[in-house]
């Protein structure tokens, strides 16, 4: 049901305290995005660590298409 690699990331989730508040200042595939610590707002092909979400039940690419590319110019 999750894509591979979740695992690891609920683990760097669990290990964090509820004081750690990551903000990245922009925007991602999804709102949700901003705050995850997995998030690359400035990679040139893929906005996250991961090719697919981690935290998401259905898949979710993050891979960038052209055209999201072109708007973040």
């Amino acid at each position: 049901m999750y894509p591979n690699g979740c695992a690891l990331a609920f683990e760097a989730l669990m290990k964090e305290t509820p004081y750690n508040h990551y903000d990245s200042g922009c925007d991602g595939i999804c709102p949700e995005c901003r705050f995850c610590c997995f998030h690359r707002p400035h990679w040139k092909y893929q906005s996250c660590v991961f090719k697919e979400c981690p935290y998401s039940p259905v898949f979710l690419s993050t891979l960038r298409s052209p055209q999201d590319a072109e708007k973040e110019r």
